[in-house]
């Protein structure tokens, strides 16, 4: 691992924001090189919620929190599509990587030059079969983080320093199993602004010692007895090429208690009424190697008293893709006492659809081209109790009229709502101008250019 240098190279760039110095981050390297100042080290900033590509989104968890510019687009993920250090995005397996082992504990340390209210920071990497040879795209990554921690005060405003870092900050997290080759997407999400601050990390993921992998990750955690000052949960034994010694329960991204075999249960008597609690387990076998967490559920106990409210609202309901006929749609999960049924799906005020509770989007389809339509949802308990409504959410179908979009152009004078592709990505005016070479879309997102 690399040591953490304090001194900045270059003293006329301010230094900003933040970074990961150990394991050394692809960007950290780079300004050991002198291939980045100080500045640009910790500028690798962008739109928050990767791997999604729209602006204007809510926080799922905390919708309080201001709403994300557009994440950076594929092949400008290691760079956050900051011109000063483009460099970073070049495919290929060059990158000096740090030797890991699958299964192992890896301390990420983040170096904090400029603090912020933080929501959470989230871990990503590349799939098994990805390619090194093509750039870093959403394609390339798993599609969820492997870990996360967040943040849970809210809402923002009233807590302030409580919710900005200590500099550093070490995040210790069980790695994936993988062989060879690796990046680990880093990316630290803000509360207050709408932007992320990614880095990446090579890893070389080498034979374990001694042999053996990771137990099996724990099945069917589920929640019962769940009252207004108790939680019981339970699960599925794992296995391994080691002896299982314990079980390890998350509750909102903080360890709570560690269970010792043969038990495989656990009842919470911590908690509030009326709260809402998210879990996940995890095994650990007599060699100290842990599993990948549990799917993670959602609990909320019931009201002081004894009285199970209702779930909670689906929130952050918006437009994934339009098309001439169709409408696709997605919300944040709701919560609640009782387990979730279903979600009822509307537009234009009458029921269309019912949506299964494992399930947060849905396609609405057979529908007319260039047609407003008004869509919300609202889920269902297995007691038939309904939630409050989500956001009503208007959406216009698309004309069906075709045509391709045109290549962005130099000295074009674009009007708003002109749509174009640059660098293989769309682009949507939204300030009126005449194009010069440094006023690409890709340089101007949020400026003169929104990404479709």
């Amino acid at each position: 691992m690399s040591k953490h240098i304090a001194n900045p190279i270059s003293k006329s760039i301010v230094p900003r924001h933040g970074h990961i110095f150990s394991p050394a981050s692809r960007a950290y390297f780079a300004w050991q090189a002198g291939d980045l100042d100080e500045g640009a080290l910790n500028q690798r900033e962008s739109g928050k919620f990767f791997p999604a590509v729209a602006g204007g989104l809510l926080d799922v968890y905390a919708p309080e929190d201001v709403a994300n510019s557009p994440p950076p687009p594929d092949g400008k993920i290691a760079s956050a599509n900051q011109a000063t250090g483009l460099f970073l995005d070049q495919p290929g397996s060059h990158w000096q990587k740090h030797e890991v082992r699958g299964g192992e504990m890896l301390d990420i340390s983040w170096h904090f030059t400029a603090n912020h209210v933080t929501r959470r920071w989230n871990y990503f990497i590349t799939k098994e079969a990805w390619d090194p040879s093509q750039v870093l795209s959403r394609d390339q990554f798993e599609a969820e983080p492997f870990y996360t921690v967040q943040i849970n005060l809210k809402p923002y405003w009233s807590h302030g320093d409580a919710m900005k870092p200590p500099s550093p900050t070490v995040h210790q997290m069980p790695l994936p199993i993988r062989e060879g080759y690796h990046v680990l997407l880093a990316i630290w999400e803000v509360a207050d602004t709408a932007a992320a601050f990614y880095q990446v990390v090579d890893l070389d993921f080498v034979e374990r010692e001694g042999g053996g992998g990771r137990p099996t990750t724990p099945t069917g955690l589920k929640a019962g007895d769940i009252t207004d000052k108790q939680v019981r949960l339970t699960w599925n034994a794992s296995t391994g090429s080691s002896s299982i010694a314990s079980y390890r329960i998350t509750r909102d991204g903080s360890t709570t208690v560690d269970v010792y075999v043969p038990l495989l249960s656990w009842t919470d008597n911590s908690v509030l009424p009326g709260t809402s609690y998210s879990y996940f387990v995890t095994a650990i076998d007599d060699r100290g190697n842990q599993s990948l967490p549990s799917t993670a559920i959602q609990v909320r106990t019931q009201a002081e008293g004894g009285g199970t409210a209702p779930p909670t609202t689906p929130v952050n309901l918006h437009s994934m893709n339009t098309t001439a006929n169709t409408v696709s749609l997605m919300w944040g999960a709701s919560t609640g006492g009782y387990p979730l049924k279903h979600y009822n799906f509307y537009r234009d005020g009458v029921q269309v659809a019912t949506i299964p509770a494992s399930q947060t989007g849905y396609t609405d389809s057979g529908l007319t081209a260039a047609t407003m339509y008004r869509f919300f949802v609202a889920a269902e308990d297995t007691q038939g109790q309904l939630s409050v409504p989500s956001n009503v959410l208007s959406v216009t179908t698309s004309t069906g009229e075709g045509g391709e979009t045109p290549e962005w152009k130099l000295g074009e004078s674009y009007k708003v709502g002109d749509k174009v592709i640059y660098q293989g990505v769309k682009y949507a005016c939204f300030q009126a101008h005449i194009s010069n070479a440094g006023w690409t879309p890709a340089e101007t997102v949020n400026i003169l250019w929104l990404l479709v």
